[in-house]
């Protein structure tokens, strides 16, 4: 049985992180939009759940100065 990519933990953490980070910075969607050169509507695929292109994950990390690789792991909140 082929499993959706979608269920994927790491996947999951990751859409959970990039939401996290706007939030900590204090940016709506459209802030980021603005700050990063990625539309609107991409970002909200990434943060919901919906597919979107490889080359916008690195731009994001490059945003966020964290290595892409680390944006699949559990933040440790507090």
């Amino acid at each position: 049985m082929k499993k959706n990519i979608e269920d994927d933990e790491e996947i999951k953490t990751m859409r959970k992180n990039f939401k996290s980070l706007r939030r900590a910075h204090g940016w709506t969607i459209e802030d980021l939009a603005k700050i990063s050169g990625i539309r609107v509507k991409v970002l909200a695929d990434i943060e919901e759940g919906r597919d979107f292109d490889v080359a916008y994950l690195i731009r994001l990390c490059k945003i966020y100065q964290i290595r892409p690789a680390k944006i699949f792991t559990k933040f440790e909140t507090g």
